[in-house]
């Protein structure tokens, strides 16, 4: 019974003890011709949408603007990220680019739990995939989104998870650099163990401010970066219910010693 019994104790503590946190940037620069857009959706205006994949063609102003491409949001769109901190898997290997799929505020509304499967894979260890379940609400207030220019001022527009930044060395658009990011929650899976997943994309426009980006998004306009873009985020893996199941039972035997030695004596 002894045996038995430890063995159900080392079952579940190889399945507690193998999990491997999963942390590492995606960098959207080493992609040739690839441009991250943020704006309405073409399919709906009404909606705007995170295109990781743009390929169209812009305008030459600051901020770029979609002039022909289509800006969708997917399904089905997806960018290749090159990884610039190598993702340590579960199994000990790495996993050199990664593909991110698109957003669309109509499937993925900020605040609302969500179940958006594949939103992150791993060409080099397919059995890694991350699950997106929820875009947070952005975290700035409205109110400055298109008031004068102020250096360092944030911004959430109304209904985004955009949260934006001025950094100016001047007093006018052009000496300044726009910060945009979101964060997001998930679930990350090797195909066995379940991760649960904290998440960050960032990407910034230069020579321009977020007032400039707000007005061309409520014309309708796409906006379209070239600067870099990441996405960054950690998953640290819990046990799964097999694996508490599993503990349950052995510390259930470890009783029934405990009982039958009580009885003996």
């Amino acid at each position: 019974m002894k045996q038995i019994i430890l063995l159900s104790m080392f079952a579940a503590g190889s399945v507690l003890l193998h999990a491997t946190p999963l942390t590492g940037t995606l960098n959207l620069s080493g992609a040739a011709n690839q441009q991250v857009a943020v704006g309405p959706c073409t399919s709906n205006p009404a909606n705007f949408c995170v295109d990781f994949d743009f390929t169209g063609t812009t305008s030459a102003g600051n901020p770029q603007t979609v002039v022909t491409g289509t800006v969708d949001g997917g399904p089905g769109g997806t960018a290749h990220f090159d990884i610039t901190n190598n993702f340590a898997t579960i199994n000990g290997g790495t996993s050199t680019q990664v593909v991110v799929g698109d957003l669309n505020s109509a499937s993925q509304p900020p605040g609302t739990t969500v179940n958006y499967a594949n939103f992150i894979t791993f060409n080099n260890d397919p059995s890694w995939t991350v699950t997106l379940t929820q875009v947070l609400p952005g975290a700035d207030p409205s109110g400055s989104c298109f008031g004068p220019l102020v250096n360092g001022q944030t911004c959430t527009p109304t209904g985004t998870p955009f949260n934006e930044q001025n950094t100016c060395s001047g007093t006018t658009a052009a000496t300044c650099t726009v910060s945009i990011d979101f964060s997001f929650l998930g679930t990350a899976t090797n195909g066995t163990d379940t991760s649960s997943v904290i998440g960050h994309f960032g990407t910034t426009f230069s020579g321009t401010d977020f007032q400039i980006i707000n007005t061309d998004i409520a014309q309708g306009l796409d906006v379209v970066t070239s600067d870099s873009a990441t996405v960054f985020f950690t998953a640290s893996t819990v046990p799964e219910p097999k694996s508490f199941a599993l503990l349950g039972l052995a510390l259930t035997g470890l009783g029934l010693i405990g009982r039958k030695r009580r009885v003996v004596r």
